[in-house]
C-alpha cells in the first residue's frame, strides 16, 4: 500500500487500506472495533463521506492503522483539510502539508496543478514568452496591462518549465504539449477557485483601465428553472470548445486575453428549496 504522503484524500487512504486487508478477511467491523467506535459500519460511512472523522477520532484511526511521527502528524493534517468549509483556512492547511511533505523528502498530491492556477499570471506568461523570444522578465513584466514585476514573471517560468508547459529554446521559450488539468484533485479545485476570484478581480479593474472598444463586458440576468440552467451550462461548455477552436485556428498572436463566463444565483429556490 502507498505511503499516506502518496494520498490527498483522507477517505482514499483509509479505503485502501481496508481494501488491502479485506482481501485476508479483513472487515468493516474489526476496523470500527480497532478505532474504538461501537458502530460495526461507521469507518465505512466515513469512507463514502456520509460521516467525519472528530480530531480525537482521527487520532483513534490512526492509531488503529498505526501511524506515527511524521506520517500521524500529515494524517490528521489531511483529515483537517478535507474537512474544512473555509476557503482561506483550507489554503492554510495545504500549505502546512505541503511543508510537512517536503521535510520528509515527498511532495503533496496535486501541489504542480495548484503552482499553476495559483496565480493569473502563470497562464499569461505561458502564452506571452513564446512571443518575444529572448525577452529578458524585465521586458515580459512590462507587456502586462496589471501591475506586474520581473520577479512575478521569473516566478511564472519556473512553475511553467517545472510542470513543463514551457520548454526552454534558444534564448527563449516555447509552449510544449503538455496541459494542466485538475480532475478530481482536491488541491487543483481549490487553486482554480483562487484563479477565478483574481480573473474575476482583473474583469472588475477592467472596466474602467480598459477603453470599452478593447474589451466586451455584458450580462444578462434571468429568471430559470433548474433544467434550464442546466441546459445553458451545457450551451456555455459548447461555447468555449468553439472560441478555443477559433484561437487554435488563428496563426498569429497579437495580444493575450482572458474569457470569463459567469452563470451564478442570485436569490434562493422558491417555494422554500433552500433554507
Amino acid at each position: 500500500m502507498k505511503p499516506v504522503f502518496a494520498y490527498e484524500s483522507y477517505r482514499g487512504y483509509l479505503l485502501d487500506y481496508y481494501r488491502e486487508r479485506h482481501e485476508r478477511g479483513f472487515t468493516w467491523r474489526q476496523f470500527a472495533a480497532a478505532a474504538g467506535y461501537a458502530s460495526p459500519v461507521f469507518l465505512k460511512l466515513v469512507c463514502d463521506g456520509k460521516h467525519n472523522l472528530s480530531e480525537l477520532g482521527a487520532l483513534r484511526v490512526a492509531a488503529a492503522i498505526g501511524l506515527s511521527g511524521a506520517e500521524l502528524a500529515y494524517f490528521e493534517l489531511l483529515v483537517r483539510f478535507e474537512q474544512e468549509k473555509d476557503f482561506e483556512k483550507k489554503q492554510e492547511l495545504f500549505a502546512e502539508l505541503r511543508k510537512l511533505a517536503k521535510a520528509c523528502g515527498t511532495k503533496v498530491v496535486g501541489e504542480d496543478q495548484y503552482d499553476y492556477y495559483d496565480s493569473w499570471r502563470n497562464p499569461v506568461v505561458r502564452e506571452l514568452a513564446p512571443l518575444l523570444p529572448g525577452a529578458k522578465a524585465s521586458e515580459l513584466a512590462a507587456e502586462f496591462l496589471q501591475e506586474t514585476s520581473a520577479k512575478e514573471v521569473k516566478d511564472a517560468l519556473e512553475v511553467l518549465v517545472r510542470n513543463g508547459l514551457l520548454k526552454k529554446s534558444g534564448s527563449g521559450f516555447e509552449k510544449s504539449e503538455t496541459s494542466v488539468t485538475t480532475g478530481k484533485l482536491e488541491a487543483g479545485k481549490l487553486a482554480v477557485r483562487n484563479m477565478h476570484r483574481q480573473m474575476g478581480e482583473l474583469a472588475v479593474k477592467a472596466l474602467d483601465s480598459v477603453p470599452a472598444e478593447e474589451r466586451d463586458i455584458s450580462g444578462m440576468t434571468l429568471g430559470l428553472t433548474e433544467d434550464a440552467f442546466c441546459q445553458i451550462r451545457e450551451e456555455l461548455a459548447a461555447f468555449r470548445r468553439r472560441v478555443a477552436a477559433i484561437a487554435m485556428a488563428s496563426p498569429e498572436t497579437e495580444r493575450v486575453y482572458r474569457l470569463n463566463l459567469q452563470l451564478f444565483p442570485l436569490t434562493k429556490r422558491f417555494g422554500g428549496g433552500d433554507d
